[in-house]
């Protein structure tokens, strides 16, 4: 799960000192959509192994082996800029979103009860753990680790009172139990990835220390 912790850096990216037009940057949006889609696939058809996300991470491009971390994207090419649009940590929470969504509305299709006051609950709770999350990862590019760590922790306890919301509603049939039973596995997947991103803000430099640590002592071995 490391690959999701690192931050792109744009200060040595040359593409900014070039211009790309509207077309340009509509076809990149357009492949960030479809790197949110493989990993949506990707997710729906591995949701039951253990450690999925680490081998959606391994089949998306995002690592290539347990110890490299993620060398950029499926989609992204060397000249297409490092954006918060195909940031993996974007796409893994716009696709457990899309999912959340979309697994409710297989739950009202199922449901003979309909609750509109319950409705409206969930979908401000998607859209406000959503957004915050977002505005963290966008913080975290920009340097703002703190502000990062604020809006992931606004994130989380919305997470937190989606997953009680879920675990409150009846579970009737076989159907409703596994739809709310996949929604879970998507609320945990997104909490162990912002934790771990939450982390690697508050120690922006442990990586390096422990590689320093690391060769220090290699080189005591060798003495």
């Amino acid at each position: 799960m490391n690959d999701f912790e690192d931050v792109y850096n744009f200060e040595d990216d040359e593409f900014f000192y070039s211009q790309w037009s509207e077309k340009d940057w509509k076809l990149y949006l357009e492949k960030a959509d479809l790197q949110v889609s493989l990993f949506l696939n990707l997710f729906v058809s591995s949701r039951n192994i253990v450690n999925h996300m680490d081998h959606i991470a391994l089949q998306i491009g995002w690592a290539k082996n347990d110890c490299e971390s993620f060398p950029g994207n499926f989609f992204r090419s060397k000249n297409d800029p490092e954006t918060i649009h195909t940031h993996p940590v974007t796409t893994v929470t716009r696709g457990l979103y899309h999912f959340l969504a979309k697994n409710w509305e297989i739950y009202l299709e199922s449901s003979k009860a309909t609750d509109l006051k319950l409705c409206w609950l969930y979908a401000q709770l998607l859209n406000n753990g959503e957004r915050n999350a977002l505005y963290g990862i966008s913080c975290m590019n920009a340097g703002d680790e703190s502000l990062a760590v604020c809006h992931f922790k606004n994130a989380l306890q919305i997470l937190n009172f989606t997953m009680d919301l879920i675990q409150k509603i009846p579970k009737d049939t076989l159907k409703i139990n596994v739809i709310f039973h996949d929604a879970l596995i998507a609320c945990f997947d997104l909490r162990e990835v912002w934790l771990k991103v939450m982390e690697s803000c508050k120690n922006p430099d442990e990586s390096d220390d422990s590689d320093d640590d690391n060769e220090q002592n290699h080189s005591g071995d060798k003495l």
